[in-house]
């Protein structure tokens, strides 16, 4: 099993935006929940790989770019 790994919600949040999309635009587009994509931004730090990049592709942005800095 892959184990979960962190995203930064307050950086999936400003590119959200910067893209003006909205949280139901976002979810659709990665094909998630739009409850996913709101827990996601609001603080939900670990989520699965595969989950990162469907965020990442849907907003044209390298995964590693929605990852906390370490």
């Amino acid at each position: 099993m892959l184990a979960d790994v962190k995203i930064d919600g307050e950086k999936v949040r400003a590119v959200r935006e910067r893209a003006f999309l909205s949280k139901r635009e976002l979810a659709e587009m990665a094909g998630l929940d739009r409850s996913t994509v709101g827990r996601i931004e609001d603080g939900v730090t670990e989520v699965y790989p595969r989950t990162i990049r469907m965020i990442a592709e849907a907003l044209s942005v390298d995964p590693a770019s929605l990852t906390p800095q370490e």
